[in-house]
């Protein structure tokens, strides 16, 4: 599930709920990817509650895409079932990840 907004016009926040675990559940989070025209990107994750490889993919597609575009994507809100995967996989080390929504802001000015 997608809770897609913009935020002060000057960033793009999505706030991702439930689990990414495959395709389909890419497929809404995809077609509002596509859209996007400010690249300046804010990932939320605090109602995530479950990500799996497949979804790890498609959190470094999403940065990956927004540096090819002049932006970045950074992390919010990572609660504490996903800071443990988080953990083992590095995500640390390919993705600037914050405690809290303004501190995201913050990185972008």
């Amino acid at each position: 599930m997608i809770d897609y907004f913009i935020l002060n016009g000057e960033t793009t926040t999505i706030s991702l709920s439930g689990r990414l675990l495959s395709d389909n559940d890419l497929q809404a989070v995809s077609a509002e990817v596509e859209k996007l025209k400010n690249w300046k990107v804010i990932l939320d994750l605090k109602d995530l509650s479950y990500i799996n490889s497949s979804g790890i993919a498609f959190l470094v597609r999403i940065l990956t895409r927004s540096r090819v575009n002049g932006g970045d994507t950074v992390i919010c809100k990572v609660n504490s079932s996903l800071q443990k995967l988080f953990d083992i996989t590095k995500m640390q080390d390919v993705f600037k990840i914050y405690d809290n929504q303004e501190d995201a802001i913050a990185h972008f000015k």
